[in-house]
């Protein structure tokens, strides 16, 4: 809802070039400079919004709520360890009752709004003492208001962690954020770890390795090596409640960049896994051995932490199996189809086009274990499939 980020587009102004408060805190008139010879002087203060700036943002989310977009929204991102990239500094400086109170004042205003998810945190898990209070206070201002129509909130707490594992803020959370900028700790082993959380709450892949933000891009996360759709599938079939993604080049909103990025590969393969997404009943699915659901993939090998790691799901009524066997897996797979309540239809899904192949004409049995062979190379070249086993025929 405000920037903070220097190489983000023109912070702190609006796209209207206003800015969000029109203060500082020792009153004066505050010009938009975000560095500071006396912060608890200098700082904007957060009890003095600027009311052109939030009729823009009242705008934008009318907007996005007629095209049916759900906005996860900070009210203040707090910034990498708490320095240049957002507000943490600013929190502080402001105090614990104006801090409240900015969260008070954001939450009545939009309480009327039915597109919102609270984000807090802000690529930042570890605070002291006064940062912990400062968030705690903004958490606080945003709760005290009855009636609010948004009530969800999760959080992208550091790199690794998930938003209900935080230490100071997990036990905020209503929905259970992945996120993973580094592969040290991977998507799939997040995503699961996320589905079991205790107790339960749906889980989502937050961010990932961004599409063109690595070595095919502007080379900031080494990480982001393509193709990217992977960190999507697999975040999804390890969470099911979904997943958010992004560009290297489209997140900072500097003209003329991100309108020249808005159809990469990398979007046009979420586009098609969206469809695919939506095509079949997934909030039935289960992920392979979780929740009671049996670990169907026969391979000892297939441990969430590698790159070859095939992440799998069922429908818990035993209509349908999906498997994304990714780039690095080098070959076939056993699967129990046991959990079918049916004899199966299986097929391969090219990602990269949107394409079943029948792997046979004929049903395969569910009363034992069936052996798949991926078809070599998909569509764009590349070795990822799907494998989707459904009691009824796939008409595509």
């Amino acid at each position: 809802m405000i920037i903070h980020w220097p190489t983000g587009n023109h912070a702190p102004f609006n796209g209207e070039g206003e800015l969000p408060f029109l203060k500082r805190l020792n009153g004066s008139d505050w010009d938009g400079k975000l560095e500071y010879n006396i912060l608890v002087q200098e700082a904007p203060d957060f009890t003095t919004p600027n009311e052109k700036y939030w009729l823009f943002v009242d705008r934008f989310l009318a907007y996005c709520e007629r095209k049916g977009l759900l906005v996860f929204m900070f009210p203040a991102y707090l910034g990498y360890n708490g320095e240049e990239q957002g507000w943490m500094k600013e929190l502080v400086a402001n105090g614990k009752e104006k801090t409240k109170a900015y969260g008070a004042w954001i939450a009545n205003r939009y309480k009327g709004r039915k597109n919102i998810v609270w984000m807090l945190l802000g690529d930042m898990g570890k605070f002291n003492d006064e940062q912990q209070m400062a968030e705690q206070a903004l958490i606080d201002g945003l709760k005290s208001v009855k009636d609010q129509q948004s009530t969800q909130y999760t959080a992208e707490s550091h790199s690794g962690e998930n938003a209900a594992d935080n230490i100071a803020f997990g036990h905020e959370m209503t929905l259970n954020g992945v996120y993973t900028w580094e592969l040290k700790v991977p998507v799939p082993y997040l995503g699961r770890k996320a589905y079991a959380h205790d107790p339960p709450m749906p889980a989502f892949l937050l961010e990932e390795p961004y599409d063109e933000e690595g070595p095919d891009g502007n080379n900031y996360n080494p990480n982001a090596t393509q193709p990217v759709r992977r960190f999507q599938w697999w975040g999804w079939l390890s969470t099911i409640g979904g997943y958010i993604s992004g560009n290297g080049y489209v997140w900072p909103f500097i003209d003329p960049l991100w309108q020249q990025h808005l159809n990469t590969r990398g979007a046009r393969d979420m586009a098609r896994l969206n469809r695919f997404i939506k095509s079949v009943e997934w909030w039935k699915l289960v992920p392979a051995g979780l929740n009671g659901m049996k670990n169907f993939i026969q391979d000892p090998e297939n441990i969430d932490t590698s790159a070859s790691y095939i992440a799998a799901a069922a429908a818990r009524d035993g209509t349908f199996l999906v498997a994304y066997f990714p780039p690095a897996h080098p070959g076939e797979v056993s699967v129990d189809l046991q959990v079918l309540s049916k004899p199966g239809f299986a097929y391969w899904f090219d990602p990269t086009v949107g394409r079943y192949l029948p792997v046979q004409t004929s049903a395969f049995s569910n009363t034992g274990i069936s052996r798949f062979v991926p078809p070599g190379k998909n569509q764009a070249g590349e070795t990822d499939w799907a494998l989707v086993v459904s009691v009824g025929r796939i008409n595509k």
